[in-house]
Order: structure tokens, then C-alpha cells, then sequence
């Protein structure tokens, strides 16, 4: 499992970089955007799309990443107060609740890619790109946060288990 846990972190960790390379693509993209057209008056029709796109998969690359360390905007003001046993059991709850909604939404993202890849769907912007193609990253985002939030899970459940070996009442 560890080996497991350390190949997880790693391609969250490489997704996230890959969200960061995408963020100063879009930056660059942009600032010729702006040149093109105030300086040059010459605009491009492809830039606003491509950073459409890229803000779009940036979301799912670097999702799991954020989930992961807990730097997700979260209620706590209530969980503080609580004891830290209590805590753990809503913890709990809501790594379960996440592991049900990332399934249905992988679930849905993926039998939807896959319609859209056999009829071969497609967006038509500027360009012309296969829909299957960014539903396929709805997908993989989900996939990924339902391993992060098994995780989270079996974490709460193996901290409730010790405490109560250790005959601790958190």
C-alpha cells in the first residue's frame, strides 16, 4: 500500500505542476493577446479559446492535489469546537460523502466520454476539438479525488481504531 500511496502522490503532485505549467501558458497567451491587438492591431481568434480550454483542465489536474492538503475552503468554525473523537466521526462523514459523489460524477463523466468518443461529438469554436477529449478530464479529476477521498476515509478509520486500542478517548 505504500508503494501505492507514494505512485498517488506523485501523479497528483505531477498534475499539479502540469495545472502550474498551463496557468503560465495562459499568462503568456494572454500578454501576447494584449500586444497583438493594443500594439500591433492585430488579434488572434485562438487566444481567448486556449485559455478557455487550459482553465478548464486546470481545474481537474490540480483538484485532488488541493484535496489532498486540506487547502480547500472548508466550515470549521462548528468542527473546532467539537472533541477531536467527534471530529475524526465527521471527518468521516465527510470523506464518505465525497467518495459517493466523486463515483456518481466519475461514473456519469466517464459513460458520457465514452458516448461522445463512439459518436464522435466535437466542439466547434475556432477550432474543431473532440468533446470526448475534455470530458475524458472530468473523469480523471473525479477518479482521482475518489482514491484521495478512500484515503481520507481510511484514515479517519484507522485513527478512531487506535484510539480506541490505546483506550485514548479523544
Amino acid at each position: 500500500m505504500k508503494k501505492f500511496n507514494a505512485i498517488f502522490d506523485g501523479l497528483i503532485n505531477t498534475l499539479f505542476y502540469i495545472a502550474g505549467v498551463l496557468i503560465m501558458c495562459q499568462m503568456l497567451v494572454e500578454l501576447y493577446e494584449v500586444i497583438a491587438r493594443y500594439f500591433l492591431n492585430r488579434p488572434t481568434i485562438w487566444g481567448m479559446e486556449f485559455c478557455e480550454y487550459t482553465l478548464f483542465l486546470m481545474g481537474f489536474l490540480g483538484t485532488t492535489w488541493v484535496l489532498k492538503r486540506g487547502a480547500h475552503i472548508k466550515v470549521s468554525i462548528v468542527l473546532e469546537r467539537l472533541k477531536p473523537r467527534t471530529q475524526t466521526y465527521f471527518n468521516l462523514f465527510a470523506s464518505f460523502i465525497g467518495i459517493m459523489i466523486s463515483l456518481i460524477i466519475f461514473w456519469f463523466s466517464l459513460k458520457t466520454s465514452w458516448e461522445n468518443y463512439v459518436t464522435g461529438v466535437r466542439v466547434v469554436k475556432t477550432y474543431s476539438l473532440h468533446k470526448w477529449f475534455f470530458l475524458s478530464f472530468i473523469a480523471l479529476g473525479y477518479l482521482l479525488m475518489l482514491i484521495e477521498f478512500v484515503r481520507q476515509f481510511s484514515g479517519h478509520l484507522r485513527k478512531l481504531g487506535l484510539k480506541e486500542e490505546e483506550g485514548q478517548t479523544p
